[in-house]
């Protein structure tokens, strides 16, 4: 019988490019971990409820884009091929997606493709994932704040650039308190120009403004 492979895109934007390129089965990952607060368990009631509220939508809204979920079959899927970038925000969801595949004990092949999240192009391909150390990472970063021990497949600067932007002295708040009287959208196509590396979207840059910009 014919392995079966599904594909996990780091989003709905490079999914429809894969399926349109590559076809195959493809379903992308919708999120964005590397906000707001968890729990452990990931994709329990808790953690919808929890997601939900951070993102600011409604628990059957969050439940509808829950693609990976649905598709991941642990006891059928032979090979995941997961393509993400080496972003903050791709990595923070690569992240969890590793530490739900550990928890559901996937026990398939798991492989991580690196791409260039502007021009699609594959930066690294084929890096064979073993599952076993991301749930400790994950809930050291993502749950506890704090630093993990290793870093497995995925990229430290990343991960340094995750607590850098959480951080009050960061780059990105330093950035936003040091503009803070450009105009409002100046000052998001600044941390949007700057920002490549942790992944930002418009609604991020418009978070760290509110938080960090001294009106007067």
């Amino acid at each position: 019988m014919k392995n079966k492979i599904l594909n996990i895109t780091n989003g709905d934007y490079f999914n429809e490019y894969f399926v349109s390129e590559f076809g195959g089965t493809a379903v992308p990952f919708r999120e964005c971990m590397m906000d707001g607060d968890s729990v452990a368990e990931i994709f329990s009631d808790e953690f919808v409820a929890i997601r939900s509220q951070e993102l600011n939508v409604g628990i059957e809204e969050y439940r509808k884009n829950m693609a990976v979920y649905d598709a991941v079959d642990k006891d059928r899927c032979d090979e995941l091929q997961l393509w993400f970038g080496k972003d903050t925000f791709c990595q923070m969801n690569l992240l969890t997606l590793l530490a739900w595949l550990e928890q559901i004990k996937y026990c398939g092949r798991v492989i991580v493709n690196y791409i260039d999240d502007e021009t699609f192009d594959i930066i690294e391909s084929d890096i064979n994932a073993e599952l076993g150390i991301y749930g400790k990472m994950y809930e050291d970063i993502l749950i506890n704040k704090q630093r993990p021990d290793g870093t497995g497949v995925l990229v430290p600067r990343a991960i340094d650039l995750y607590f850098d932007y959480h951080s009050e002295n960061g780059m990105l708040a330093k950035t936003v308190r040091d503009n803070s009287r450009k105009g409002h959208t100046e000052l998001i196509c600044l941390l949007l120009e700057i920002s490549s590396e942790y992944g930002l979207s418009d609604i991020q840059a418009e978070r760290l403004i509110e938080k960090y910009v001294i009106e007067g």
